[in-house]
């Protein structure tokens, strides 16, 4: 294979790497493995620019003593070879790195032992500064103008691949933060419902059952039927409230939940729908905790309105996976509404439920006409509300 052959196969191969590597230290270790093996220089070391910082970080590197210190070698731009190269968008060439004041080398890696050293910018269009790809080798004859030439093509092409993978690295960060987010969110939401569930229990329940006591106490004692009679109405109330507060406990800490998990809660609530039927059908999900809770909430709203506002005399309740989509749907066969023109008591648990679909980055769509029903779908990226992605 000739000189110009081989640099050719190295960039197909580096293009190759990219299209099928989205680890950005796995894409530039492998980068810097076929740099040291086309060259036949001792080692490549792969930086790119931490603009927050204003550092050079070393994320892919060869052979393996030099790819061990893998992002935890930090360099300040100006500072060293590579800082200089990055902080003025050009070429470095050091054929004795030891007369070199500027030069240092890696912790632990040998990196001075080499004698001479080529370092490139991966320049983006705007002379926009990406990374730097430092070469290293005994021999300076390894690194002619030629081989310089040619790393400045290899450093091109990575530029984009670089800037693309960063992009994505960044994504995926983001992503993580969001659902980081989310999950402490809906934890948050439910403290404070277990809260609230608390001194309701502890306080006003307590309370509802200790005038329920005194009034029957009081009925006991009167002799006027007049006093007994409203007596009577009065515990009647207190009964009602006390019930109404235990519903309030239940609604506000869903036990069941915590100890049978989705299914079973969605099916208890949707078996206690008074006269309004419900069909179920909830495929078995590996749901994270967070993601059990919101889609669990939602269920609850949805399935109250139902019963408070639809008129509905039956509902479909599933849950299935359509790809790497799951899907969450209830569908009432009530009077319905116009969603255009939404509100009432109604419109602020239509918000609520949004705003726990957006924290999941999940999608919910409501379909609803006047006295054609109304459905709800909630519709979940598989691959970020698994168990595993909590």
């Amino acid at each position: 294979m000739n000189e110009q052959t081989a640099w050719t196969t190295l960039l197909h191969e580096i293009i190759s790497i990219a299209g099928t590597e989205r680890d950005l230290r796995s894409l530039l270790g492998g980068v810097a493995r076929r740099v040291v093996s086309y060259t036949a220089a001792d080692a490549c070391v792969v930086h790119i620019v931490d603009h927050d910082t204003s550092e050079l970080v070393l994320v892919g590197a060869a052979p393996d003593p030099v790819d061990a210190l893998t992002g935890t070698v930090r360099v300040p731009l100006g500072e060293g070879i590579a800082g200089w190269v990055a902080q003025h968008g050009r070429p470095a060439v050091v054929e004795d790195k030891g007369s070199d004041p500027r030069c240092r080398a890696l912790p632990d890696s040998g990196s001075g032992d080499h004698g001479s050293l080529v370092s490139v910018p991966m320049l983006r269009p705007g002379a926009s500064v990406v990374g730097v790809v430092d070469v290293h080798a005994h021999d300076p004859g390894l690194l002619g103008a030629d081989t310089v030439g040619r790393l400045e093509e290899v450093a091109s092409v990575m530029a984009a691949v670089v800037e693309g993978a960063v992009l994505q690295d960044r994504l995926r960060r983001r992503e993580a933060e969001l659902e980081a987010f989310a999950a402490r969110t809906i934890e948050l939401q439910e403290l404070d419902r277990r809260r609230i569930a608390g001194e309701i229990h502890d306080g006003i329940s307590q309370r509802l059952v200790s005038a329920w006591y005194h009034l029957r106490a009081a009925m006991a004692l009167s002799s006027d039927p007049a006093v007994t009679e409203e007596l009577t109405a009065t515990t009647e109330l207190l009964s009602e409230a006390l019930e109404d507060s235990r519903r309030a406990i239940t609604g506000l800490r869903p036990a069941l939940l915590d100890d049978l998990g989705l299914r079973a809660a969605i099916t208890s609530v949707a078996a206690n729908l008074g006269e309004v039927r419900a069909s179920v059908d909830l495929d078995e999900h590996d749901l994270a905790p967070h993601v059990e809770t919101a889609v669990f909430r939602i269920a609850q709203e949805t399935l109250q309105n139902v019963v408070k506002h639809a008129g509905a005399s039956h509902v479909d309740v599933s849950l299935r996976h359509e790809g790497d989509t799951v899907v969450f749907t209830i569908a009432d066969d009530g009077v319905g509404f116009d969603p255009a023109g939404a509100g009432g008591p109604t419109s602020f648990g239509l918000a609520g439920m949004h705003e726990r679909a957006s924290l999941l980055g999940a999608t919910l769509v409501v379909r609803s006409a006047p006295g054609r029903g109304t459905s709800i779908t909630l519709r979940l990226p598989a691959d970020r509300v698994a168990r595993s992605a909590s």
